[in-house]
């Protein structure tokens, strides 16, 4: 029995250090305890450098196989490469390029001219590498050259793939999103 008024003496204690801390934060209001307040931005210098801390913003992602296969031939028997390469593209935007006149706040009206869409990264991890067939004789060099034409590829079929276009769409998308749940009621993007 001791125990449990312990605990309950502890328990108002910690309710009533909660209130007298609420009153404190809040100028000696109770008013609206439990409701949320809105969000304020207070300067457009505030929300650039919020977004340059974004600096690359992935907006899709490409996943593909290339297979490289070179032939020399030789005179009793060819010699053969086969290198197969697992990669990605991303594309986005890199926002750290944004500058002061290109985000204008104007009441709860955000407007932003965002930098073109570009090609991010193509990622191609040396494991992501495999050598399928090797006959004959390879130099490092050449292998090296084909590595870099299977990258070459992979960003040349995901450009081919319409994935530039929809970087561009799904960031829109994305940042409109973002500006409507930070309050704004009008998120225009150019």
């Amino acid at each position: 029995m001791k125990k449990v008024i312990i605990v309950i003496v502890i328990l108002v204690i910690c309710i009533v250090a909660v209130l007298i801390g609420w009153k404190f934060y809040n100028n000696g209001n109770f008013q609206n305890i439990f409701t949320s307040k809105p969000i304020t931005i207070d300067k457009t210098e505030n929300v650039i450098e919020e977004i340059n801390k974004l600096a690359e913003f992935t907006t899709a992602t490409y996943y593909q196989e290339i297979t490289i296969n070179k032939l020399k031939k030789r005179t009793l028997f060819d010699d053969e490469l086969v290198i197969i390469v697992k990669g990605k593209v991303r594309a986005g935007f890199d926002m750290s390029t944004l500058t002061e006149g290109d985000v204008i706040i104007e009441n709860q009206t955000i407007r932003i001219k965002l930098p073109p869409v570009k090609i991010l990264d193509v990622i191609t991890n040396p494991s992501n590498f495999e050598t399928f067939v090797e006959s004959g004789k390879w130099s490092f060099k050449e292998v090296n050259k084909y590595k870099k034409e299977a990258r070459e590829r992979l960003e040349k079929n995901a450009i081919d793939g319409g994935i530039l276009d929809l970087a561009k769409k799904s960031g829109v998308e994305k940042l409109t999103a973002l500006f409507k749940n930070l309050g704004f009621a009008e998120v225009v993007i150019e």
